[in-house]
């Protein structure tokens, strides 16, 4: 999925050298490492006082500072601590140890999304529907946009074929702009969003397998994207990559809901 940065809270490394923070979805290599000095930097600055010798600045880094890596498909590709010694001797204003706003700019602001899923042409009680979508939502204007939620997300779930018997319910969630940037970053990584249009595949009819359609919004363009129409590289890692990420934008405890309800209602007969 891109780029990862992860995080190593000195404090607690000498007691535990796996208590570690993952922050994912850098769509380049260059933004996670600018993420990881930044983040790096962040934690020196909080920690440097008039007076201090540079021994003495490190030594309090070591102890309560963080240090960022750079994790890639090309394994570690950065790490901040191999520039300790210029940090410490060329101290930076507080802008340019603004992480949080940074990762916040990585999605675009009208990033947008509506996904329709359905499980394929199976029998009840196999066969189910939802709509996920996201769209962009304004922190308040006294806050920082980094303390609430980016976007506003809904899902509509349909526990059968859609149709005049068959329920629908629909749920509410925010989503934070870690979720966000994971399907935007997906999205870029598997060519979704290109300046040219996918190439179409041969049609697949899916009998027994899951479809989904998307349309995308991002930068001023807007993407429609459906797997029966993808070449079959797209139209897997559609299915195998993008969809678990879209998926995981909706709470596990909307998820495990709705599931109690869709059996709950094929055990009452309701289904087929």
């Amino acid at each position: 999925m891109g780029y990862i940065v992860i995080v190593c809270d000195m404090f607690h490394f000498a007691d535990d050298p796996e208590h570690e923070i993952s922050v994912p979805g850098f769509p380049t290599q260059e933004a996670a490492i600018e993420y990881a000095r930044r983040r790096t930097r962040s934690s020196l600055e909080a920690l440097r006082q008039p007076g201090q010798t540079p021994e003495e600045l490190r030594s309090l880094w070591y102890s309560f500072g963080e240090d960022c890596r750079v994790v890639g498909p090309e394994g570690v590709v950065y790490r901040a601590s191999a520039e300790l010694n210029a940090f410490i001797c060329q101290p930076v204003p507080s802008e340019d140890c603004d992480y949080l706003g940074f990762y916040e700019s990585l999605l675009p602001e009208d990033f947008a999304l509506t996904c329709e899923w359905a499980s394929g042409a199976v029998p009840p009680p196999h066969h189910y529907e939802y709509r996920i979508t996201l769209r962009p939502r304004k922190a308040p204007s006294h806050s920082r946009q980094a303390l609430y939620p980016r976007m506003q997300g809904n899902i509509t779930f349909w526990p059968d074929y859609p149709g005049p018997q068959v329920p629908t319910w629909r749920e509410t969630f925010a989503v934070w702009t870690r979720e966000a940037l994971c399907v935007y970053t997906l999205l870029l990584e598997g060519g979704f969003l290109g300046t040219a249009p996918l190439e179409k595949g041969k049609t697949v009819t899916a009998i027994g397998g899951e479809t989904a359609v998307l349309e995308v919004t991002a930068q001023g363009r807007t993407w429609h994207i459906s797997s029966v129409q993808l070449p079959p590289q797209h139209r897997a890692f559609l299915m195998e990559k993008l969809m678990p990420a879209i998926r995981a934008t909706v709470p596990e405890a909307i998820w495990r809901t709705l599931e109690a309800r869709r059996q709950a209602y094929h055990h009452a007969g309701k289904g087929g």
